[in-house]
């Protein structure tokens, strides 16, 4: 069975550079599909394709354990904007569910009054 814990060494010791890591099991605790995202500058210039061999190639034969493995690969300047960019949308989320919130709230008052 393989773990979170084992892909990020093998990925930390086969890819240089690495500047943020994920590994999540989404198999239920069997340890054969993961979501992965990594930043590293090792991927500058290179294509998705490519990283993704990297990936493949770090893992080595773990990869004969898995059944699914879903890549999200990053340079780091495109993980922090990445970053950056979902910090407004979640904020922007939050307003708008206490603004229908008030707005319910002013309906009900409204209701009681009739």
């Amino acid at each position: 069975m393989v773990s979170a814990a084992d892909i990020k060494d093998l990925v930390n010791t086969n890819i240089s550079g690495v500047h943020y890591i994920n590994v999540e099991d989404i198999s239920g605790g069997c340890g054969s599909m993961f979501n992965v995202a990594i930043a590293s500058d090792v991927f500058d210039k290179v294509t998705r394709i490519n990283r993704h061999k990297m990936v493949h190639t770090a893992l080595g034969d773990t990869m004969k354990e898995l059944h699914a493995l879903s890549l999200k690969l990053y340079t780091v300047a495109q993980y922090e904007k990445t970053v950056s960019e979902e910090a407004p949308k979640v904020e922007a989320k939050e307003e708008a569910t206490n603004e229908d919130k008030e707005a319910a709230n002013e309906d009900k008052e409204a209701a009681k009054e009739e």
